[in-house]
């Protein structure tokens, strides 16, 4: 994949997951039988988005990896005033959407994972949630960050996803990436020790970034 090409898709993902997520977060129960009617399928969203942004992906896996899809699940979730975001950890793999972590309640459960089918590019969810009813629901802190930090949190692991994936010395779609604040904590496994610096050194130079916790792995 060419670097720029992915920052053209990438870069403003927050911005265009605003717009979308927006109107699955807000229209989206815990009861919406029905709801998906109109929803492409993943292979036809693909297809679609590969025509219009003119991108020549090898397989849909490598499109959902880059976190696009990740980035959208993540804001509508945040956007669903229902939910507490802080709470739940989500992944992409292919076409199906993973959830874990805790909810308040059995309906706050279903409704991140009705929230989660709502996205366009994810045709199956695996609701891995806990409930945990003494669970405070407030999104307006959570250790110190806050709505507008997490936000930026967002667009920062993005933009760092994307250059992981540009660079053509580093598997990037085996990197997770999580931003909180000015710290940046690396997962997953790559195939040299070469590899893992290189990683860290992506992240160490970006703008905002004061610190990098590298836990990748050498593959044995």
């Amino acid at each position: 994949m060419q670097r720029n090409a992915l920052q053209t898709v990438i870069a403003p993902v927050t911005s265009v997951a605003l717009v979308t997520a927006f109107s699955i977060s807000t229209a989206v129960g815990a009861n919406s039988e029905g709801a998906y009617d109109d929803k492409r399928s993943a292979e036809e969203y693909w297809a679609d988005f590969k025509q219009d942004s003119e991108q020549n992906w090898e397989n849909t896996q490598d499109a959902f990896r880059d976190g696009w899809i990740e980035s959208k699940l993540e804001t509508a979730l945040v956007l669903n005033e229902h939910l507490n975001p802080f709470e739940i950890d989500i992944s992409v793999d292919d076409a199906k959407a993973t959830l874990a972590g805790e909810v308040s309640s059995d309906i706050d459960k279903e409704l991140a994972e009705n929230v989660a089918m709502g996205i366009e590019g994810i045709d199956a969810v695996e609701n891995k949630l806990s409930v945990k009813a003494d669970l405070d629901k407030s999104k307006g802190e959570e250790s110190g960050r806050n709505f507008s930090q997490y936000m930026e949190d967002i667009s920062t692991t993005a933009a760092i996803k994307t250059e992981l994936l540009a660079s053509s010395n580093i598997n990037g779609m085996s990197i997770d990436v999580d931003t909180y604040k000015d710290e940046v904590t690396l997962s997953g496994e790559v195939e040299t020790e070469a590899q893992r610096k290189l990683a860290e050194a992506i992240v160490s130079k970006r703008d905002g970034v004061a610190k990098v916790v590298n836990n990748l792995k050498v593959a044995s």
